[in-house]
């Protein structure tokens, strides 16, 4: 495939529909005070702020990103095949930029455990393979085996700097767009730390005392997108530490009955890590009545980054009935 100048790439049709700098991508979503119990105490409005209005989801930021910064420094004048570790959403963005910018092949590596709709919609797209690790093997051995294959390139998410830069340029700016003077506190799951860095370095150079917090699943408890602390320390270099004020640790159950409760107020649909996110946000209030008393008058919102129709089995098979109505 010949490489394309940076004119042939932003005239893509494909880029021009996913580019995160032409696109306004965020919409708030206040809760009722059925989920909001500070709506009538203190004035604090907390928002779902929908991460993936005209996007697939918000890995199609990082993905572009990632790739407009690898593209611009030459990285891929001599690559076939791009190799994304991924849970899912940063392999889909990926495969659907990738012949934009000249490359023919993508090569996913995904644990076994993800989600199947997540499989079957990477799998649709003709010039991406999956593959999985076996045994022993764990999804980043997998990865750099398949990186070291010749004309071939690891896109790692965990490490790239872009990640965080496009979310720093885009995502948080964004969230400024829509929520203003009022916006109080950001809560956003972590899975590489880049969602959550870049959005607060652009927040905290407009105003520092917007608190940012990170939200994580509790020790060995799986919820797709996010990632435990073992599981941050061992792929994760991004300096997301120093970008949040604190972090909280969610359940998988209370994070899936959230997310179910958002059906009736929250559309479009929204995936687990934003259940994830709003239960962390709801923990911290709880245990920081100081927070809350600055915060009256004030917005806080929790970022939802994916459509909720990918995850129906897992989030339904876990749950009674009525739980969550």
């Amino acid at each position: 495939m010949k490489k394309p100048s940076l004119a042939e790439v932003l005239a893509h049709p494909i880029v021009k529909a996913l580019d995160p700098r032409q696109h306004d991508f965020i919409a708030l979503r206040p809760l009722s005070s059925r989920l909001n119990p500070y709506r009538l105490t203190h004035n604090i409005e907390i928002c779902a702020a929908v991460a993936f209005m005209g996007l697939p989801h918000i890995k199609v930021v990082a993905a572009f990103g990632m790739m407009m910064e690898d593209f611009e420094d030459g990285v891929y004048d001599d690559i076939d095949t791009l190799v994304v570790p991924s849970s899912g959403n940063t392999l889909h963005g990926v495969a659907l930029l990738a012949p934009a910018f000249g490359i023919p092949f993508v090569t996913g590596v995904m644990s076994s455990d993800a989600p199947e709709a997540k499989k079957s919609v990477v799998s649709m797209i003709p010039w991406a393979r999956l593959t999985h690790p076996r045994g022993t093997e764990t999804v980043e051995d997998v990865a750099r085996e398949e990186a070291s294959k010749p004309r071939s390139h690891l896109l790692d998410q965990y490490k790239h700097p872009g990640n965080v830069n496009i979310h720093e340029k885009c995502t948080g700016p964004q969230l400024l767009r829509v929520a203003g003077s009022s916006l109080g506190l950001v809560a956003g799951g972590m899975g590489s730390g880049g969602t959550v860095t870049g959005i607060s370095r652009a927040l905290k150079s407009v105003r520092k005392d917007i608190i940012m917090l990170g939200v994580r699943p509790k020790h060995g408890e799986r919820i797709p997108g996010v990632r435990d602390f073992d599981q941050m320390e061992s792929v994760v270099t991004l300096p997301y530490k120093s970008a949040v004020d604190d972090i909280v640790e969610v359940g998988r159950k209370e994070s899936f009955i959230k997310t179910r409760e958002f059906l009736s107020e929250v559309q479009p649909q929204v995936g687990p890590s934003s259940g994830l996110a709003c239960v962390g946000l709801l923990h911290y209030l709880a245990k920081s009545p100081d927070v809350v008393e600055l915060l009256r008058g004030k917005w806080a919102v929790f970022v939802c980054p994916d459509d909720g129709r990918f995850y129906p089995a897992p989030t339904a098979a876990e749950l009674d009935p009525d739980q969550g109505l």
